[in-house]
């Protein structure tokens, strides 16, 4: 089975919706690791534990790490290929004349380290899924955004393709949605709250407070899973 390496965003996501308990029980049903790179260490541990806000957050998560719920890799070194990746990514589209910064350096240095390992990317940044998955969508809405036509330096979009292959992504509510097959929600069906609206519940969470999931991908999901 193949490992996943979780992104900052995919952790935040997990930890502001009360649901990294159903992440370590995930991980005793699960053959594989959950890894996470040294930057994103940095940005979830580290950065958080010196500060006021976002402190008990980083301490609950690093007794996932001591506890080995989590895992840091790092027994390659990924610098210069995270490097390479990061400046392509970063000057793949345009606007006014500006390259548009897209792509911070924990995400690029986690997408490179599941590329590498031939793990599952699990990521909620919808800039680096679309990157990754559907760059002209990803321009579309930069569009919107901007309102401006978006250019795209196409040369760096190639290499970035090239440098990111075969890479499978999935964001927290499809992994959530996995637990939910696993059983490890059962203990809140009661006569208020029904199979549906607990994975109702949690997918609408997820997007509320981090994930970047549509309404019509919510209904897919609930769809796929058949709750009533």
């Amino acid at each position: 089975m193949a490992d996943l390496i979780f992104d900052t965003s995919t952790i935040i996501s997990l930890a502001t919706n009360n649901l990294l308990n159903a992440l370590v029980e995930l991980k005793k049903k699960f053959k594989g690791d959950f890894l996470i790179s040294d930057a994103v260490r940095r940005e979830i541990l580290d950065n958080p534990l010196s500060s006021k806000k976002y402190k008990l957050e980083a301490i609950i998560i690093s007794e996932l790490i001591q506890n080995n719920v989590f895992r840091v890799y790092s027994k390659i070194n990924i610098e210069q290929k995270t490097m390479r990746v990061l400046n392509l990514g970063n000057n793949i589209f345009s606007a006014y004349g500006n390259n548009i910064h897209m792509l911070d350096k924990a995400e690029v240095e986690t997408l490179v380290l599941a590329q590498l390992l031939k793990g599952v990317y699990i990521v909620d940044e919808r800039n680096m899924r679309l990157m990754v998955e559907d760059y002209k969508k990803l321009a579309l809405l930069l569009e919107r955004k901007l309102d401006t036509k978006i250019k795209i330096n196409n040369q760096n979009l190639r290499l970035f393709k090239q440098e990111i292959s075969n890479v499978n992504i999935i964001r927290s509510a499809e992994l959530m949605a996995v637990a939910f097959e696993f059983g490890l929600f059962k203990e809140y069906e009661n006569k208020y709250a029904s199979r549906k609206d607990i994975l109702d519940g949690i997918l609408w969470g997820l997007r509320l407070r981090g994930c970047a999931i549509s309404t019509d991908e919510i209904l897919e999901l609930l769809k796929i899973e058949k709750v009533k």
